[in-house]
């Protein structure tokens, strides 16, 4: 009896390191050979001499990167001068990755989010000084006094993900669908502050999960369908928020690379941070959205410049980020060949299963989104690299 009870208990207490730590025991199995793929096997077979080059510079980086899929556009004066893909949307039912395949965008969903704040902000029905409490009236006593800006620029001295009585018990692998943004929101609502806000930076996308409340209650509508029909819509592009409920058309799988090997990632819900992270997206969408941002297509010049001007704390001194509303904004050196300090406006975004590069070059006029099916944290830096010698052809 006594062997009965110790081997229920094991079982009992497996049990439940397996759901607190799912993620990690699904991450050891499953595995599988990764496929060969032909160089030709591009989506496009472009003929014009630019975009034969960046073509053949498409397949070098989808071979050195050992990713699934790849797909990218570019934007030049408000036109898309470019666009392909190549790889597998899904590897197991041997579809292949086309223009119109959807990936994560991870982060780069905080300057998409920022264009939805720059039409209240142009409206007059937001300021960056608006305060929460003026839109999130169940928003707790301490994040109430936190303004827009400081949320938007990540000064506001909220948290990033942590660990949960939940499961599993890390709150970026969420699995719960969360029905509405106050729900989202009671994740942590209650905790206390890093640090005064406006004193110092901290990224943490749950400023952006604020930021979406702020946009319910000035808009009078849920963030999906307020940044639907005055930000997608208009612009007739292709991005949404990822609702597990929903089935999306053309969206990619989401895999990890290790080796040889890939697998499918651990399952996730991202329905707690749609703003900040949870959109889905087309190269195409990105660059189109962002043409229209550098030409003032869309909003005005001014609105634009609120948007991309990095903020400063109360100290003085500009964040350590260069971090904007929604946008990081510095001079770099070395982007393009015999250029000097190039302006570059950009997010980079990192989801479970997929990595986002999104950047806009304002001097040239040139807009650049890269997105792949694969996580990566290590390597982004390398597709900055792959995106400027992409965006370079096209100079």
């Amino acid at each position: 009896m006594k062997k009965i009870c110790i081997i229920s208990i094991l079982i009992i207490v497996a049990s439940l390191l397996f759901y607190l730590l799912e993620p990690i025991f699904v991450h050891t199995s499953g595995w599988s050979t990764f496929p060969k793929i032909a160089k030709s096997q591009l989506v496009v077979e472009h003929q014009d001499s630019i975009s034969k080059k960046a073509d053949s510079l498409l397949r070098d980086i989808f071979t050195s990167i050992k990713t699934p899929a790849i797909s990218v556009a570019v934007g030049k004066s408000g036109k898309i001068v470019w666009a392909n893909a190549i790889g597998y949307e899904d590897i197991e039912k041997n579809k292949k990755v086309s223009l119109k395949t959807k990936f994560r965008i991870g982060s780069t969903s905080k300057a998409v989010t920022s264009i939805g704040l720059g039409v209240l902000l142009q409206n007059k029905k937001l300021s960056l000084d608006s305060k929460v409490k003026e839109f999130v009236p169940y928003a707790s006593k301490t994040l109430s006094e936190i303004t827009l800006k400081q949320l938007a620029s990540h000064t506001s001295g909220m948290r990033n993900y942590g660990i949960c009585f939940c499961f599993p018990i890390w709150e970026y692998y969420n699995n719960d669908e969360y029905a509405t943004t106050k729900e989202s929101v009671s994740v942590f609502n209650d905790d206390d502050l890093l640090f005064s806000p406006g004193t110092d930076f901290s990224y943490s996308t749950y400023n952006y999960t604020l930021l979406s409340a702020m946009i319910e209650g000035a808009s009078k509508m849920d963030f999906p369908h307020f940044m639907k029909t005055s930000v997608f819509e208009p612009l007739d592009i292709d991005i949404s928020t990822e609702q597990q409920a929903a089935a999306v058309e053309n969206l990619s799988k989401f895999y990890e690379v290790e080796d040889n090997q890939y697998k499918e990632v651990y399952k996730v819900n991202n329905s707690n941070k749609w703003a900040g992270g949870g959109l889905i997206a087309t190269p195409t969408a990105l660059v189109t959205l962002g043409n229209a941002f550098l030409n003032h297509t869309f909003l005005k010049k001014e609105t634009m410049e609120s948007l991309i001007q990095p903020v400063t704390l109360q100290n003085g001194d500009i964040n350590e980020q260069y971090y904007a509303i929604g946008w990081r904004n510095y001079r770099s050196e070395s982007v393009f060949n015999d250029k000097p300090k190039v302006q570059t406006i950009h997010h980079a975004g990192t989801a479970n299963g997929a990595t986002s590069i999104f950047i806009l070059f304002p001097e040239y006029n040139i807009s650049i989104s890269l997105l792949i099916n694969k996580s990566t944290s290590s390597g982004v830096n390398n597709l900055f690299k792959h995106a400027y010698d992409l965006t370079n052809l096209f100079l």
